[in-house]
């Protein structure tokens, strides 16, 4: 399929969402992703002309696709895209993934623990929670290195501000510290992780870690779902 650009949004230091329209009907899950292939690149990237991005919009919010990266200096194919003018059309193909929201399973006690641009899946979750009407509970722990590298700050803050089964938490590693054992204990009811369904999404040092803190503290594998970035 086509996607045409239609918008481009800052969402936070060094990262910007693009919105795409569909030259056709598109139906996605929350979770699943897209390849974005770019029809020349401007710049030399030894990855190719071709990336996969989390869909962070949600199917409840119209037919607009939304995905959300950081633009590293870099990567060629991240600098092409970020110069792509409004009405500019890429490739699409999709959806794909098994990272999947499913209420019926999913619906209650979710936990979220995203690192830097893996907070995009999550976006998609709330979202698709609160227009769907479900009242699941969700509780979002994002850890950024930097305040300023916080995508979606204010639009999360005012999600879980009108919400009662939303709950928030940053983690700024360069002020308190990186997100670990002692500290992911002291932001959960005791016991609650035991009970919990447990998403972790970020780069693979994030991921790795997060899950083998979980083990530690007693999270059985079948509660424990996770995704890594990598390449960004």
């Amino acid at each position: 399929m086509n996607l045409k650009l239609v918008k481009k949004v800052n969402e936070a230091k060094g990262t910007k969402s693009f919105f795409f329209e569909p030259d056709s009907i598109f139906t996605w899950t929350p979770g699943q992703y897209i390849y974005v292939i770019l029809p020349k690149l401007n710049y030399p990237d030894i990855k190719g002309d071709t990336r996969d991005f989390t869909i962070c919009s949600s199917p409840t919010e119209g037919n607009l696709l939304q995905i959300t990266t950081r633009i590293r200096e870099g990567s060629g194919y991240k600098k092409t895209l970020d110069e792509l003018a409004i009405g500019g059309i890429v490739e699409g193909k999709g959806p794909f993934g098994t990272f999947l929201f499913d209420p019926s399973i999913y619906n209650k006690n979710n936990i979220f623990l995203a690192g830097g641009i893996g907070i995009t899946p999550f976006r998609c979750f709330i979202k698709y929670n609160i227009d769907k009407k479900l009242n699941i509970s969700m509780h979002l722990i994002y850890s950024n290195t930097n305040k300023d590298e916080i995508a979606f700050k204010e639009e999360l803050k005012t999600l879980v501000n009108a919400n009662n089964f939303l709950k928030l938490d940053f983690i700024i590693s360069s002020e308190e510290g990186h997100l670990d054992e002692i500290k992911l204990k002291g932001l959960l009811p005791k016991g609650i992780y035991i009970e919990s369904n447990f998403w972790i999404v970020g780069p693979p040092i994030f991921v790795t870690t997060m899950e083998a803190i979980l083990r530690n503290l007693g999270v059985a594998s079948d509660k424990i779902r996770i995704e890594k970035f990598t390449g960004y």
